[in-house]
């Protein structure tokens, strides 16, 4: 039996990093905000998958996610490794990957900040999306663009927390799978 899901409708958010503030990317203790490296591809996939499929937010959105999000991590993860890690003690808890030079039409923030769902509504996500806009700035970046589903937490208030602003709302792409 196949079935065509809904299109996957995203918001298309915009920072000019020159107006950031400083400190953005500042965690409570006893977390810690960490660059990832090479070995780290399948952390950061799991994280970042486990954060997408436990959010409410994003059900439905499936395809989008298999096919879109975690091919353009392990892309990220090729020559360069652009992604952050908060880590509890050992344990990675969120990540966010990033692009400082994203191709034609392409996005910086390749997942978002992904924070396991255990670990909700503690800062961790808004610390952790000040250092990756903070981290582009270092490389040079003047603006950023990233992506979130339209009326939700991130899309209200944690993309609008560092001067984010709403440019688009748009059906991405048309999911289709078979059962």
């Amino acid at each position: 039996m196949a079935f065509k899901s809904k299109p996957t409708k995203l918001c298309l958010f915009r920072w000019n990093l020159s107006g950031l503030p400083s400190e953005i990317s500042a965690i409570a203790k006893p977390f810690l905000i960490r660059a990832a490296d090479k070995s780290d591809l399948n952390t950061a996939l799991r994280v970042i998958r486990s954060s997408y499929e436990l959010d409410p937010d994003w059900s439905g959105c499936a395809h989008h996610i298999e096919e879109v999000v975690l091919p353009h991590v392990k892309k990220v993860f090729g020559d360069d490794t652009f992604c952050l890690f908060v880590q509890h003690g050992n344990r990675v808890i969120a990540a966010s990957a990033y692009v400082v030079c994203p191709e034609d039409k392409g996005v910086h923030l390749v997942s978002g900040p992904c924070v396991l769902s255990e670990y909700r509504n503690r800062g961790i996500g808004a610390a952790l999306l000040g250092a990756t806009l903070e981290t582009l700035r270092q490389h040079g970046t003047k603006e950023a663009l990233g992506f979130a589903r339209p009326n939700t937490v991130s899309s209200k208030f944690l993309y609008t927390k560092f001067g984010g602003k709403l440019e688009a709302s748009q059906p991405l792409h048309e999911a289709t799978a078979a059962a």
